[in-house]
Parts: C-alpha cells; structure tokens; sequence
C-alpha cells in the first residue's frame, strides 16, 4: 500500500503543502519513528472530551473528519466524498461517505456511525452529567435542545438515509457547518471507539503512547512506521531535540532554531458573574476593561499571542469593532471580589495576578483562588465566584463558530446556540460589531489569544501547523526515512 495518497503530488511539487521545508528534489520517505515531546502525557484521544493540546495531538494521530482543511486554509473532502452544499433554504446538507471506508480496528464506516458519533457530543455524561465541551458543533441542529433536556437520544435533525449518506436538518441557516464537520470534535468515532486517522493506538509506556499505522487510513499509510507522544518541559524538550531523541516539541516555546508559530487560537476571557456582582457589574467591568491587554499577552503568554478586541481570535476575525456605548455604573464596585482560576494554567493564573494588581489600583480588593479543572467547572457553571479567568481552545475556524465555543464554556448551550445563530454567516465589520455585542450580553471581557509552537528536529519535514494550529502526523516524515 502507498505511504500516503498525495506522495507522489508531494515529491512532483515539494516547494508546497506538508514538503515546503525540504530540500528541493528530495521525495518524502517512509520510515522511522518520529517522538514528538508535548507538554504533557497525552490522557484523552476522545475527539468528544479533548481539549488540551496534549490531548488534541493524540485526536490529531487517531481520527478523521468528514471535511479536511487544505494547505491554504479551505475546506477539501475528508471522509465525505465531495463537501457538502446546502439545499435551497439553507437549512439541510446531504452528506455522502466515500465508499470502502474503514475504522482502523478494520470495521465499516458508514452513515450510521457518523450520525451516532454527531450525536454523542450532545449527550449528557460523566459525573456532573455535563454534555461534552464540544457541543456546539451540533447545536445548530434541529432537535439539538431536546438531547441536551434529555427527551431524544439523538437530534432529529440527524436522517440517515442509506450506508453512505446523512441529511442534516437545522434548526436556523447556518452556512458554517461545513468548517464545524472540518473541527477535530467532528471525528467520526466507532461504538468501540476506533478511529479512522492516519495511525492506531499500539499502547502505553513510561515514554508515551505508543501508536502504528492505520493500514485501512483514507490516504494510505501514514509516512512513519511508529509514533511515540511523549512529554517534556521546554529544557528537556531542547535537548533531546538538540541530542536527537526527539524529532518535534510542540509547545508554546521555541525550542529549536527552526520553531514555527501557530495561529494563537485560544482564547482567554473573564466570565462576570453577575449574581455575585449585581448593580455592581457594570463598574467591575470598567475597571476590567482598562486593564492593558497588549500588555498581558506580551508579559505573561508564553507562546504566540495577540490581544483580544472581541471573543473571536483575531486570526479568525481581524480589526476592531466600534466602540459600543458604556452604560452607566450606577452602582459602585463591590470593595471585594475573588478571581477563580483553573488549577494547573499558569498563564491564567499570571494573568489573575496582574489583573489583581490593577483591580487594586482601582479601590477593588481582588484575591486569586485556584480551582481544580472539574471543581472549576462546576463553580463556573453555578455562578460560585465573581470573576472567573476562562481559556478555550477555539477547534472551528469561523467567527460563528469561535463565539459558539466561547459562550458555550462560560454560558452554557443555549447561549451558545444564540451567539452561534447571531454571527452565522457574519465576516468582517458586521461579524466584529455582532461578537462586541455578544460580549457585552454575556457579560464577558476578552483579554488574549494565544498558541503553540512546532518546533522540529532539522531531519523532521512536514511541520508547519495548519490555519487550526495542528499538525497532521500523517503527513510528517524524516530525510533519510527509515534510519531510525
């Protein structure tokens, strides 16, 4: 079988896509075993739950998605055999499956599993019986909020309608759901959980997860014969690369000459709570407001970053709304507030730190408390603070679509589906303009966005993150192939 289906397009034009750093005329070869240090131990390769960058590298090696994006930046057929156009009216898409295709455990992949993975994103789960952090992918749909109320175990608006095709039906227009099928989240995921990526999980060690090549992959087997996702801190991760036991790091720090920025796509916003702060919000929010964002993503971001003019990254939506008028803060600041921060995000936290600082310096007595992920979560979810410091990966590159996931982390489902329904087919002016209103709805203050960096042994091509900020394994591949 061929190490990938685009090989031969690849070694007949290498200045372009996954080759661009290689050296002129050189084929990719296969072979070898890539390690690739990230800053932690991957844990969760479900596309349903993962959402920390560890944890969407491992979702990366594993699954595919039924809509790809290209070099540039556009949308190309995944799973899917052409990409899906809406019929007349805008709320329904057809989707038809390529034909053959297989899990990587060898099983069929066909309509019905596509509609069941959809719809597990709505499906409450877990201790807190929370849907998954990516429900918004699937809240355009009709029927969504009757999965999320628990009165469907599917949305209606999901039809198969033989092995290899899906109708879906939503509840509004909504032209974005093309790119939503391109978002990691969207992965098509069997009832055994086996994927359909570019590699298969081998197994556990001390040094990682261990994966093997998907022999029934879309595009073929992927260039490598073996993959290790380890984890390393920034020095560690420098020299194994600079000793060559390592061949990438993906992190928010430069850890090699050759190091490539990523988009800066999470977004970090603070949540107002206004149960807690009452009349008092509007004051809060002033004195929140004040507070130099350009400054905090320079100071305290490790990676790239950019300032937040609204809650899309400005990757996504550049340029700066019009300022909307303040209203009045009638109501003096309360004299205390707490700032509730994820334990473990050292940015947030450094973040919190300024913030209080400021909020000092404007009669406000702030103190930083730190919660543990799930702990944070609940609290947020409650109203159990009156600020709290909020980062979320944004996986769906339309401003429609990053607001969705922005209000669905700090507000919940419905407001998602209102932001979501607000910006759908929304770009430039009108979009900023729409996102500053979202923002000062959701009682949301935006500060930065901020990404990851790829940085690469000199052997290791294929390394330049996509407009997602991810990096297809599949696609990576070693001078000299198998030498390792």
């Amino acid at each position: 079988m061929i190490r990938r289906a685009a090989a031969l397009c690849l070694a007949l034009s290498l200045g372009a896509g996954l080759a661009r750093r290689a050296a002129a005329a050189v084929p990719p070869a296969s072979g070898g075993e890539l390690r690739v240090l990230l800053p932690a131990t991957p844990r969760v390769g479900d596309p349903a739950q993962a959402t920390a960058p560890q944890d969407l590298a491992l979702v990366r090696a594993l699954q595919a998605t039924l809509v790809e994006l290209d070099a540039g930046g556009g949308l190309a057929p995944g799973l899917l055999a052409e990409l899906p156009a809406p019929e007349p009216g805008g709320v329904a898409y057809r989707l038809r499956l390529r034909p053959g295709l297989r899990f990587g455990d060898g099983t069929p992949l066909r309509a019905a599993d596509v509609a069941a993975s959809l719809a597990r994103l709505l499906a409450r789960s877990g201790p807190a019986r929370e849907p998954s952090p990516h429900a918004w992918v699937l809240l355009p749909v009709a029927g969504a909020d009757a999965v999320l109320d628990g009165r469907a175990a599917a949305p209606a608006g999901l039809e198969v309608l033989s092995d290899l095709e899906l109708r879906i039906v939503l509840a509004f227009p909504f032209p974005e759901l093309p790119w939503a099928l391109a978002a990691l989240p969207s992965a098509v995921v069997s009832s055994r959980g086996a994927g359909a990526g570019p590699f298969v999980l081998d197994g556990r060690d001390a040094r990682g997860v261990r994966l093997a090549p998907n022999p029934h992959a879309l595009r073929g087997l992927p260039f490598a014969d073996r993959l290790l996702l380890g984890a390393a801190g920034a020095r560690d991760a420098a020299r194994a690369l600079e000793r060559g036991q390592a061949e990438l790091a993906l992190r928010p720090e430069a850890v090699s000459d050759g190091a490539v920025p990523a988009a800066p796509l999470t977004v970090t916003v603070l949540a107002l709570q206004r149960s807690r702060l009452g009349a008092g919000t509007e004051a809060v929010r002033r004195a929140l407001e004040a507070v130099d964002r350009g400054e905090l993503a320079r100071r305290f971001v490790r990676g790239p970053s950019a300032p937040l003019e609204t809650l899309v990254p400005p990757a996504l939506l550049p340029g700066r709304p019009r300022p909307l008028p303040a209203p009045l803060a009638t109501t003096p600041a309360p004299r205390q507030l707490t700032l509730l921060v994820p334990a473990g995000a050292p940015e947030a936290r450094a973040a919190a730190d300024r913030l209080q600082v400021k909020l000092h310096d404007a009669g406000i007595r702030a103190s930083v408390e730190e919660a543990p992920p799930e702990r944070f979560a609940a609290r947020l979810a409650a109203g159990d603070c009156e600020v709290a410091v909020v980062s979320v990966p944004v996986l769906g590159l339309r401003p429609a679509l990053a607001a969705g996931q922005v209000a669905l982390a700090t507000r919940g489902p419905a407001a998602a589906r209102r932001a979501m329904a607000a910006l759908a087919g929304l770009d430039g002016p009108a979009a900023l303009a729409r996102a500053a209103e979202l923002e000062r709805s959701l009682d949301l203050v935006p500060l930065f966005a901020s990404g990851q960096r790829a940085s690469p042994a000199p052997a290791l091509q294929g390394a330049s993150p996509r407009a997602d900020g991810g990096i297809d394994p599949g696609d990576l591949w070693l001078l000299g192939g198998g030498a390792r």
